[in-house]
């Protein structure tokens, strides 16, 4: 006999076709049902909120009173809550938003009762390689999914989940869904019939006497009559045994069954689909997400650590409340896109109300710290931030508002620092300046968008340069004509209208560098889908301007294309050539590394099309390599299921369409080429050119779903509802970095990634502000270092600990060999502790692929 575990739930899902106003508004309902009958019958439970604490976080602002309540029934076991705050997506959103889920998860369970310590991941639209080192290192030994699994990844449904830095869970695979069993009827005669369809095709896929019923399903009330009914099922037939259960006993059950060992993602489609278009939909959300976690992350919280330790206050809940209204924008559907146009652009707002916030923060935070630094120099102060754990040289973008031409910045000595002006504009002084706003003339001053180098940044810290107006520079300007980009390492021409890169240091030469590709494409927000007969248009012909600029510090070229394209699909298939792409790419060399710095603008006046950029790589291996949360992953660049999902009818081509959270490449252990994005979260391998890397720059589409499509048969996902925001008309930028391998993944070539995707961030102390605030009486040093970390590890975030005076230091490995695992310096109590920040890890000499390494820093408390 089979033992049956009734799992009762509902799936909630905040927005979709339908807004948080309406989910929140049933949910105030949907609770007083819920909280009702739990406490009218004690025989009922328990019963699970979707694994998510944002749901109660909701039901509380509307009903505030019915607290005690919620944390009586959720003591008693009756309610189960967490372990996540949001339920996010695994795939598009960063490593810090996943872990600072958790965290909010874990803080809001301790508020409220035991948190339901099982890794619930119902719909996520396939499931990350990293999911078992999330859930182990905040004390969670198991995890239950849907989307994703097949048999081609491991045979039985339930099985021992192992990420590549050895952490391990006991997994689950929910083979029909979280609302397989929703609906049932409540009389016995009446349900046995589909319930022994459902747990039939259950068994079938299990390796275990041990059986899941999830009795839910999207927003569904709770199903109070279906306890009663299977009591009455258990002594009506003698096949299973029904109980009233949850995940943890269930596991507890399954503990006695041998599993075998799984590693790896899940991304199968061949049950269930996983949408491998929502990468790609809706790229401004993905690109403003991504700037947000970047922004907080890897900017603003360790500049708010720093003069925390300097004496000013750390904001911690405002950061708080950015990071919980930008996880509202991680569930699958919310942060995929696709939605109801409504939807997407509250998705959205949430996001850019969050940039908003930290962009107040640091710009506040970075004045207080200029007011209380003593200047060593005449003029105005320049404040550069180094978030990085490493005393480093870099390039930092500044922009000035000048009344005159002449200008020079000194360092604290008065030796100049040389600059060079990338963009110069007029700029009305009155939308800049409060003061100004009612002035009867406009006063006009210089605008200038400049690169400013700074030498030997202090570690985590900062430095204080001066502006000095009307002072001439104080360096000579090179004087070069030849029409290239070139540096000690790279040198960059044009061949025609060919982009031509040849590698200094191995002689490696790629003919046509980046190639810009627009096709056709008929799918929706969550598919991609190649009309049958695709007319793909490209770049070659329709250049019209090229620009070279050599400086001081970096030379540009700058290229502009008009592309004759037809407008949409229809005039696609006709090969109507009726309206133009008009696009610009400014490439970008520095002079002190071998970084490619691209930057596409796009007038998108095209619908439902795919513009990529197709990069060689001139590498013929089999694999490729992309990042994922806190590490890398091997990809096949061909998928073995393409050539069988068609005869076994998937539910989706499981296409060469990958996920990346910034980077991919392909190397032969040598020479290759990487590409490294700012937002970008999906690449191609197309099909029959294994050496290629095509990125998705913008995907434009009509329809929240479509039925009947070619890479995924049958009905429609989510609703056929038109989606017209979702063409993402108008003016679209996008940046990615091209940086070539000549010797593998060295260490030289990740300081690279890591300086362009975390460059130092400069302040000019201007005198102005839009807003006031009242002098401290705190002073500061000029330069100054918080802390040194000399280590190959990947900076992730410095913060403040989610609870006692600390801060929480923390690295990653990024690539494919063990690295060292050295302590940071600093004047303070070190622990090493797991995400969670609360237990501590196991000593260490090295850190394996795909690890973060955190460390708690208890400064000394102060005299």
């Amino acid at each position: 006999m089979k033992t049956v575990h009734l799992i009762q739930h509902t799936h909630w899902d905040r927005e979709w076709y339908f807004t948080e106003n309406d989910s929140q508004v049933l949910l105030y309902y949907f609770m007083a049902d819920l909280l009702n009958r739990l406490e009218t019958d004690e025989s009922l439970g328990p019963f699970m909120l979707d694994g998510q604490t944002v749901v109660l976080e909701d039901y509380f602002q509307f009903a505030p009173e019915n607290r005690e309540r919620v944390r009586a029934l959720v003591k008693s076991g009756r309610l189960l809550i967490g372990p996540w705050y949001t339920q996010t997506d695994f795939l598009v959103v960063g490593a810090e938003s996943i872990t600072r889920n958790l965290l909010l998860g874990q803080a809001d369970c301790d508020a409220l009762g035991p948190r339901m310590a099982v890794g619930y991941v119902p719909d996520s639209f396939g499931q990350s390689a990293q999911l078992p080192m999330f859930l182990k290192q905040f004390a969670i030994d198991s995890a239950v999914v849907w989307r994703g699994w097949s048999e081609y990844d491991t045979p039985m449904t339930e099985f021992r989940w192992r990420s590549l830095d050895g952490s391990e869970v006991t997994a689950a695979v929910l083979p029909q869904g979280y609302g397989c069993a929703k609906w049932l009827p409540t009389e016995p005669q009446q349900a046995w019939p589909r319930l022994s369809a459902i747990l039939e095709k259950q068994a079938s896929f299990s390796g275990s006497s041990q059986l899941l019923l999830p009795n839910g399903n999207d927003q569904s009330p709770f199903e109070y009559g279906v306890p009663a009914m299977l009591e009455r099922l258990n002594a009506q037939q003698e096949q299973y045994h029904f109980v009233r259960s949850d995940f943890s006993r269930y596991f507890a059950a399954l503990a006695q069954t041998p599993l075998a060992a799984f590693e790896g993602e899940l991304l199968s489609p061949k049950y269930m689909r996983v949408h491998r278009g929502i990468f790609s939909t809706r790229m401004d959300i993905k690109q403003a997400n991504a700037h947000l976690e970047n922004v907080v992350s890897r900017q603003l919280e360790p500049l708010l650590s720093v003069v925390w330790r300097l004496g000013l206050p750390y904001p911690q809940k405002v950061v708080e409340n950015i990071w919980r209204e930008a996880m509202k924008s991680h569930a699958h559907d919310s942060i995929g896109g696709c939605n109801a146009d409504r939807v997407n652009a509250m998705v959205k707002a949430r996001l850019l109300s969050g940039q908003e916030k930290a962009n107040q923060l640091f710009e506040l935070n970075m004045q207080m710290l200029a007011q209380g630094i003593a200047a060593q120099q005449d003029g105005k102060k320049i404040i550069i931030f180094n978030a990085l754990p490493s005393v480093r040289d870099g390039l930092t973008a500044l922009t000035l508002y000048l009344p005159g031409s002449a200008f020079r910045i000194v360092d604290e000595h008065g030796v100049p620092c040389r600059w060079q002006i990338v963009r110069e504009t007029s700029q009305d002084m009155s939308v800049i300046v409060q003061e100004l706003s009612n002035s009867a003339e406009p006063v006009f001053y210089r605008k200038c968008e400049i690169l400013l180098e700074t030498v030997a940044l202090p570690a985590c810290g900062y430095l204080t340069l001066y502006l000095q107006e009307g002072e001439p520079a104080g360096f000579d300007e090179p004087d070069v004509a030849e029409a290239a980009l070139e540096n000690a390492w790279l040198r960059l021409t044009l061949e025609g209208e060919k982009v031509v890169l040849v590698d200094k240091r191995s002689g490696k030469r790629w003919e046509d560098l980046i190639q810009l590709v627009d096709g056709g494409d008929a799918g929706d927000t969550y598919n991609y889908s190649p009309p049958e007969d695709d007319w793909r248009v490209t770049g070659a012909g329709a250049l019209q301007s090229v620009d070279w600029q050599r400086g001081a510090l970096a030379d540009t070229l700058t290229l502009s294309w008009s592309i004759a394209a037809p407008r949409n699909l229809t005039d696609r298939q006709q090969r109507r050539l009726n309206t133009r792409l008009d696009v610009s790419m400014v490439i970008t060399l520095a002079h002190q590394r071998p970084v490619l710095d691209v930057q596409v603008s796009v007038n998108n006046t095209l619908q439902d099309h795919r513009l990529q950029v197709e990069i060689p790589t001139d590498v013929f291996t089999d694999c490729h390599f992309a990042d994922q949360p806190f590490g890398l992953i091997r990809r096949p660049n061909r998928p073995a299921a393409l050539d069988v999902w068609q005869q076994e009818q998937w539910g989706e081509a499981p296409a060469s369409l990958w996920p990346m959270q910034s980077l991919v490449m392909m190397h032969d252990g040598g020479q290759g080429m990487s590409v490294v994005t700012d937002g970008l979260r999906e690449y191609e391998i197309p099909e029959g050119r294994p050496s290629v890397m095509a990125i998705t720059l913008l995907r434009s589409v009509g329809w929240l779903g479509r039925a009947g499509m070619p890479w995924r048969p049958g009905r429609a996902s989510g609703m056929a509802l038109p989606s017209p925001d979702s063409q993402i008309p108008g003016e679209f930028t996008v940046r990615f970095a091209l940086i070539p391998l000549c010797e593998g993944e060295t260490q030289d070539f990740w300081r690279d990634v890591e300086a362009w995707r975390t460059p130092p961030v400069g302040w000019l102390d201007s005198g102005w502000a839009r807003f006031k605030t009242n002098p401290h009486s705190l002073t500061f040093p000029a330069r100054y270092s918080l802390l040194s970390w000399e280590t190959p590890l990947h900076f992730s975030t410095l913060k403040k600990a989610e609870r006692g005076e600390a801060l929480i230091l923390r690295g990653w490995n990024p690539g494919s060999q063990v690295l060292p695992c050295t302590a940071p310096t600093v004047e303070a109590t070190l622990n090493k502790v797991m995400l969670d920040e609360r237990t501590e890890a196991q000593p260490q000499q090295t850190v394996l692929q795909c690890a973060p390494v955190s460390w708690r820093i208890t400064p000394a408390v102060r005299g």
